[in-house]
């Protein structure tokens, strides 16, 4: 059963359910204020009565003319003695005598129902010199009442038969309305399962900005962000071939040279041996980098730490500085010893080192690291060197992978292209943000605003 037939059935019994509560309520109120309505009639016919003072003149009961004016079609009036007999008794519908006569010490009024219709009775106590010596009963027969309540009831059931048929035909066009586009997004994702294309919804500019909008907007937004990672995928692959078939090939050169005529020459075999050397540890590198490009993607702020960015920014400088044997300069917020920032220590240390080692490649003078805080969420690290800098229309694309500047960024460096990259994965890991400032010639700052606490 389809989902358009499951919700126009349950529409459906939703309405059936609602006005089944509803016309009991109103068939229930029908009958109670009509039978309340005619008690209060009787009970003023009784109070009338009374006022004949009916224990000093039997007369009425034996001339009806002296009670004709209180007794109506389908009525009846009783005088009942305390041993529960009747005394006296006139009626116009013989119907009422089957139900038993009953003596009261107070006024009560009953309601019985019965195939042939409703009777209501009313009873109230007659007083002789402060005793009550009787009671008066009148009964009256509804069979009106009862009639138009089978009426009513038929109303109902007819008006719920029409009600049923309409939301069943209005139910279902409507499902199919609300369901369009639903059948037009399965329709759009079996076409992309068919024949693997990215394809999307068309969205009319003039249709309301409902929920069913705002899931085909989310769907095309989902097949575009799909589409573009599918390309990076295609492009990171090609580019990882591109890159690790070069090292290969020189290998493979140099290890065929070595077979064929480097056993016999030193030169030309010491020659082969530094290029193995060179591309395998190019090829280890780049190994090294997919790799951490592969598991930061999986990681999270869920495992970030509490640590002291001011000693590690110290601690890592100094290492670069007797590794590269270059200056570079520190330069911490005045009068503060210690910078506490929640995050992952390695990975922080690592884009330290990316960012500082980049500076060093292209930059024959000092490299300078600031550290300073903007404010109490967030720090921001600079690091300025004044190299050979970047043209403007390489900057879009320095943090892509594999991607060298033409002046920039080559082999003969050192790099693969990654660097960048993985910088800004680290980057966006910890909540933050990353950009280059850059002018041939003048140098290049890189800026990392940094959150206090990774969340």
């Amino acid at each position: 059963m389809s989902l358009k037939v499951k919700f126009t059935l349950w529409m459906t019994a939703g309405l059936m359910l609602i006005l089944f509560f509803s016309f009991t309520f109103v068939y229930y109120m029908f009958i109670r204020v009509t039978t309340n309505g005619e008690i209060e009639l009787l009970k003023e016919k009784t109070r009338a009565l009374l006022q004949r003072d009916l224990p000093h003149h039997p007369e009425y009961w034996t001339d009806n003319s002296q009670l004709d004016e209180f007794l109506i079609p389908q009525e009846m009036l009783r005088y009942i003695t305390p041993d529960s007999k009747v005394l006296y008794q006139i009626y116009t519908d013989v119907s009422l005598l089957r139900y038993h006569a009953t003596y009261v010490n107070k006024e009560t009024d009953t309601v019985e129902t019965a195939s042939d219709g409703i009777y209501i009775f009313v009873r109230v106590p007659v007083f002789d010199q402060g005793h009550q010596v009787a009671t008066l009963e009148i009964g009256r027969s509804l069979k009106k009442l009862g009639e138009y309540s089978n009426t009513l009831i038929s109303i109902l059931l007819l008006t719920s038969v029409g009600a049923l048929l309409i939301a069943l035909i209005g139910g279902y066009q409507y499902t199919k309305f609300i369901f369009r586009p639903l059948l037009h997004l399965i329709g759009t994702m079996q076409n992309i399962e068919n024949s693997g294309a990215f394809r999307r919804i068309e969205l009319s500019e003039n249709r309301p900005n409902d929920e069913l909008y705002r899931l085909g907007a989310t769907f095309n937004r989902m097949m575009d962000r799909l589409e573009e990672t599918f390309e990076k995928q295609e492009q990171f692959l090609a580019d990882a071939s591109h890159e690790l078939r070069t090292p290969l090939t020189i290998i493979d050169s140099y290890a065929s040279l070595l077979r064929r005529w480097a056993l016999s020459d030193d030169k030309l075999r010491e020659e082969a041996l530094d290029a193995i050397q060179s591309e395998a540890t190019q090829l280890k590198l780049l190994t090294q980098q997919l790799l951490s490009l592969t598991s930061m993607e999986r990681e999270s702020c869920e495992q970030a730490v509490p640590f002291d960015l001011l000693h590690l920014a110290r601690q890592t400088a100094s290492s670069l500085r007797v590794s590269s044997g270059r200056s570079i300069e520190v330069h911490l917020p005045p009068n503060m010893e210690e910078l506490q920032i929640t995050g992952h220590p390695a990975k922080i240390k690592q884009l330290l080192v990316i960012l500082v080692d980049n500076a060093l490649k292209y930059s024959k003078q000092a490299v300078e690291i600031r550290i300073e805080q903007e404010n109490a969420e967030s720090v921001k690290l600079l690091f300025i060197d004044q190299g050979i800098g970047i043209a403007e229309k390489d900057l879009p694309h320095l943090f892509d992978r594999f991607y060298r500047a033409d002046k920039a960024r080559n082999r003969k460096q050192g790099g693969v292209g990654l660097g960048l990259a993985i910088a800004m994965n680290i980057v966006q890991q910890h909540k933050g943000t990353i950009k280059l400032q850059s002018q041939l010639g003048r140098g290049t700052t890189v800026i990392v605003t940094l959150p206090i606490t990774c969340v």
